[in-house]
């Protein structure tokens, strides 16, 4: 009998064990995470320990590598494979105030025999009290000169026997700014860079202006810069501002082969609109040069990183400035982007532009040429993304296409 009532117990403690067991369980709150102000779902929920996890992994990494590539098209080089790199890393794993240092490396080889290399990054050290920022580039390739000037680029049109020629050049350009105040950068620069010139058209034989220059030629400069910035992230700002100026020379007493100066302002302005994420952005900037400036070296507009969408190099003379307004739009929350939400890696910009060249600087800005486009951005890294560009210049057919890391400006 007592044998039968230790059996009796032992079933009903296992029972009472087994349902307090159960109701424990119940009564343990599940993890309830917010998105736009809604409870994730469980996938929603995976996916943000997911990427946590990445992020976690990526902050902590020593490198941190971004490639892509595919097929590519400029105006200035036709149809080609292109690639591009973006590495970000920190200098001091311990000095979490300075922003993650960056160095783009981008490559594209044509059709019409185009080889580039270039990039633009910028180094951070000691808490973000000292910066490098440095542009490096190589490139041959079939190239078009217009002349110097509006009177004469506007007379020329653009063919094999009036514009073409072969242009090979390099060019490595570091500054190095320390921060002297809150926000005040400044410091020294170096620039050096050389062209060759070679399968000169008849029309650029005889060109004043080109013929006052060798057919390859070594440039060195040394100058100083100073800067007022106020950007929350150099790569990709979405608020604050940049006021720089920028003095270069360039002498045969340094080793080059002409006599000239450089001078530079810039004003870069970057407001949220709307909503996080979204961001108005605006620069204005002029270069002047004086003094025996090569035709390779005078200022220009039409590169990726201005008005996109003309020629690079054909608007070119001793002065130039222009000004850009663009809309720049990143899809989805703070929130879903830190969910790992694919669509809130991408985005799109917008924008419009005016630039101007002339002689001598205000008095001979009075043609200005207009510019529009739009844009598809991925963002590769925190900060830092993909960008493709589709530019217009309103009085040419077609449109011009650039692939490249990092903003504009």
């Amino acid at each position: 009998m007592f044998r039968y009532l230790l059996i009796y117990m032992a079933c009903l403690l296992f029972t009472f064990s087994v349902k307090a067991q159960g109701i424990s369980n119940d009564t343990i709150p599940k993890e309830v995470l917010m998105l736009d102000g809604k409870p994730m779902t469980e996938k929603q929920i995976q996916r943000y320990h997911k990427q946590l996890h990445k992020d976690s992994i990526r902050a902590n990494k020593r490198i941190w590598w971004s490639i892509l590539g595919g097929p590519s098209y400029t105006p200035e080089a036709s149809f080609g494979v292109g690639g591009a790199v973006l590495a970000s890393f920190r200098l001091n794993k311990n000095d979490t105030i300075s922003q993650r240092s960056f160095i783009p490396a981008g490559f594209n080889i044509t059709l019409n025999g185009t080889f580039v290399f270039a990039g633009a990054g910028t180094l951070f050290f000691n808490e973000n009290r000292f910066r490098i920022y440095i542009s490096y580039g190589y490139r041959n390739e079939p190239s078009h000169y217009f002349g110097k000037g509006y009177e004469t680029i506007e007379q020329i049109e653009k063919s094999d026997s009036t514009t073409k020629f072969h242009k090979s050049s390099f060019q490595l350009y570091p500054r190095f700014v320390w921060e002297v105040r809150p926000h005040l950068y400044t410091g020294p620069l170096f620039d050096i860079n050389f062209s060759k010139s070679d399968d000169i058209n008849p029309v650029m034989a005889e060109d004043p202006y080109f013929n006052k220059f060798k057919r390859d030629y070594v440039n060195i400069g040394v100058g100083g810069l100073i800067q007022y910035d106020t950007r929350n992230d150099v790569a990709t700002p979405s608020s604050g501002m940049l006021l720089s100026a920028i003095a270069k020379v360039y002498g045969k007493y340094l080793g080059g082969a002409y006599n000239y100066e450089m001078f530079e302002l810039e004003y870069r302005q970057f407001q949220q609109v709307f909503r996080p994420r979204s961001t108005l952005a605006w620069i204005a900037k002029t270069q002047i040069g004086v003094g025996n400036v090569p035709f390779t070296e005078l200022p220009s507009f039409g590169s990726p990183f201005d008005l996109r969408g003309y020629y690079w190099g054909k608007y070119r003379d001793k002065t130039m400035a222009y000004g850009i307004l663009e809309y720049r739009h990143m899809f989805g929350s703070v929130e879903k982007y830190k969910s790992g939400n694919f669509w809130a890696k991408c985005g799109f910009v917008g924008w419009v532009g005016t630039g101007t060249i002339g002689n001598a600087p205000i008095v001979d800005w009075n043609k200005w040429k207009f510019n529009y486009g739009v844009g598809l951005r991925i963002q590769m890294q925190p900060g830092k993304n993909f960008r493709l560009d589709v530019g217009k210049d309103p009085n040419q057919k077609g449109m011009a296409v650039y692939m490249n890391m990092t903003e504009a400006f």
